[in-house]
């Protein structure tokens, strides 16, 4: 019998900050491969390549929105589906679509965008507050609204916690 998978997005820095950060990204793919869950990502470097390589060890499926082509040196080896859009920036809000829920670890601008678009799509979000970056600080303000939004925003300190909690969150939407 044949039963969709849920679709965790995974975004964060494109450069891993730390030793924790890295650790923490690698936990969270290998949580969505032992949920039997899809990482979807942006296919690139830092928290996405630490990511995929975790759901890659864990025998997991990783699906990579690339900003550009499959050719990109940046491209993780270890995505099992590459999706080149050529649209940079762009892709960030198919990221999100393609997504069931979103955690968040570290981030710059991108990062925001892609909470701003999980907002306004009402995907479930859950900010990983150990890492300095705009998970950090969404995380903590709880919300992207202004005047904030109660529970708009999950936190969690660690991949597995975070990966326990947008499953949760995914299926008491659906």
């Amino acid at each position: 019998m044949h039963k969709n998978k849920l679709q965790i997005g995974v975004i964060g820095d494109s450069k891993i900050r730390n030793d924790l950060e890295y650790d923490i990204a690698y936990e969270i793919g290998q949580e969505i491969a032992h949920s039997d869950a899809i990482l979807i990502c942006g296919g690139r470097g830092g928290v996405m390549s630490a990511a995929i390589k975790g759901a890659y060890d864990a025998n997991g499926i990783s699906v990579g929105i690339l900003p550009a082509g499959v050719e990109d040196e940046e491209t993780s080896p270890y995505l099992t589906v590459k999706i080149p859009t050529y649209l940079q920036w762009g892709r960030n809000p198919i990221i999100v679509l393609a997504a069931d829920g979103v955690i968040a670890l570290g981030g710059n601008v991108g990062t925001l965008s892609e909470l701003s678009y999980a907002v306004l799509y009402n995907r479930p979000i859950v900010c990983i507050t150990a890492i300095e970056g705009w998970s950090q600080e969404i995380g903590d303000r709880g919300s992207l609204h202004n005047p904030p939004v109660p529970n708009q925003i999950l936190c969690a300190e660690t991949g597995s916690e975070a990966v326990k909690k947008i499953k949760n969150a995914i299926l008491s939407t659906k």
